[in-house]
């Protein structure tokens, strides 16, 4: 089979969609705090004026409600209330900055499988809630929690499966199952359910199959297993894996298994340090680009849903083109990927940024931000790939949660971009343009490369890689002469 996938391959790959579809929750402010055009007379043209809004005596008038939103539910549209449709990301994002170290530490001490299930179930436990709330102080709290559930899912289900397929597969995974699937999904959820409450809980439905899957059948990471000297169970795993997979169990041997070092140990070694704090820079950096990019994609103009559609496509075809370019051109590094990907954005973000300070608003607007969308995409995928193959097993978990961290602080920062807009035309885009070329300088001189790499031997300082990439062209010289 293509990719060297088996049946178990297969389950995993649909249990990963279901779980970034689950982690679209974070961009559902799109929808819930959807607000169109009003006016407060027959006679006035439509517009976003809160002057008007406020001293409108009556009740203002809507054009055309594409979605019935939170905010016009409760009214956070402007005055003193309209903070409140900011605070409904900032608290969910919250919850995924706790969510992200809370999870994927217990992940490393706990085990992979128990702690990606408990972020599952709750998850759709606290969604549910939140389409119940009968106010919005409830639906605030509920939110944090399935914040904290995204968190635990986007870090301890990333991890999971990574250590369950093949290192050609990573890319696939993150190729033909990606974020803009799952965005269609939620899109195509909010067009047929128009209202949030029904579209939080239809949601929470259509996530449960991720939760079914590993309950059903995946077994415990034998990479982590491995890592916790559990031998046995680590077996057992292994032919539970081969067992639904349909093959035979090959015994594999597995690296020396290493000393098991805390979070602590991470940063005190200055090599693990060095890799961490890059890490960190480019999520941060794609976190608050992409959310803020996308919170802010609700008030281009065109239809509210043809829009989304659009963004989920375009992203959806890029990912198919990453495969295909990652499987056919063996020089296509981690590395290539991420510069590549974050010099465009640069250039999309600071192009965006010279046609509104010209006041231009003809459709190259939305094309550029199209493409500035899709490339800011692949610079997640270079986060996702490099944070799990940068570090060793036993702290992956912690630091990829770290890193996940790192980024929801972007995440809460990214409302704050559309409302820098109010103060000056071009302020979102010219940030995240500047912020993106920090970010690419800091990656050209300092991120390893990592492509293919195996996870359970994950070699940190130089000596050790000098001394491995030694090994690998003794080999390709003797299979040569052979």
């Amino acid at each position: 089979m293509l990719f060297h996938a088996n049946r178990f391959h297969l389950l995993v790959f649909v249990a990963w969609q279901f779980t970034i579809f689950f982690a679209t929750q974070q961009i559902f402010p799109i929808f819930s705090n959807y607000v169109p055009k009003w006016r407060c007379g027959e006679s006035e043209p439509f517009g976003k004026n809160c002057s008007a809004y406020l001293a409108c005596e009556g009740k203002p008038q809507f054009e055309d409600i594409a979605f019935h939103s939170a905010a016009l539910e409760f009214d956070w549209v402007c005055g003193p209330r309209a903070y409140l449709a900011s605070l409904f990301s900032q608290i969910q994002f919250a919850g995924v900055l706790c969510g992200t170290f809370l999870y994927g530490t217990l992940s490393d001490c706990l085990g992979r499988r128990p702690i990606a299930l408990l972020a599952l179930v709750s998850g759709v436990i606290f969604t549910v809630l939140s389409g119940m709330a009968p106010n919005w102080q409830i639906l605030f709290i509920a939110r944090f929690f399935v914040g904290l559930a995204v968190g635990g899912d986007v870090v301890v289900v990333m991890t999971y499966v990574m250590e369950l397929i093949l290192p050609e597969q990573r890319i696939v995974l993150r190729g033909f199952f990606n974020w803009g699937i799952a965005r269609l999904m939620l899109t195509t959820i909010c067009y047929f359910f128009r209202e949030w409450r029904q579209a939080s809980i239809v949601c929470s439905v259509a996530a449960l199959p991720a939760f079914i899957i590993v309950l059903v059948f995946f077994p415990e990471s034998p990479t982590w297993l491995h890592n916790k000297r559990k031998l046995v169970e680590m077996r057992k795993s292994e032919e539970k894996i081969a067992r639904i997979a349909g093959v035979n169990c090959v015994e594999v041997d597995h690296p020396d298994l290493e000393k098991n070092e805390d979070f602590r140990s991470l940063l005190k070694d200055p090599a693990l340090a060095k890799r961490l704090f890059v890490l960190w820079l480019m999520w941060f950096v794609a976190c608050m680009s992409s959310y803020g990019n996308d919170l802010n994609s609700n008030s281009l103009s065109g239809d509210l849903f043809l829009n989304q559609v659009l963004f989920a496509i375009f992203i959806t075809i890029s990912k198919f083109i990453l495969v295909i370019v990652d499987t056919y051109k063996s020089d296509f590094s981690r590395r290539n990927l991420h510069q590549y990907s974050q010099a465009v954005v640069c250039t999309c973000f600071f192009s965006l940024t010279v046609l509104i300070i010209l006041e231009y608003q003809g459709p190259a607007m939305l094309l550029v931000n199209l493409i500035g969308t899709v490339f800011i995409e692949y610079t997640w995928d270079a986060c996702y790939l490099c944070a799990i193959e940068a570090m060793p097993t036993n702290m992956r978990g912690s630091s990829v949660g770290s890193c996940s961290l790192v980024a929801r602080v972007g995440a809460l920062l990214s409302p704050i971009l559309p409302f820098l807009n109010s103060i000056w035309g071009p302020s979102a885009f010219l940030t995240v343009a500047v912020v993106g070329l920090v970010n690419l300088v800091t990656s050209y001189f300092f991120l390893v490369e990592t492509k293919g790499i195996n996870l359970d031997a994950v070699k940190i300082h130089e000596e050790d890689v000098e001394e491995e990439e030694e090994q690998m062209d003794m080999l390709k010289k003797e299979n040569g002469n052979a």
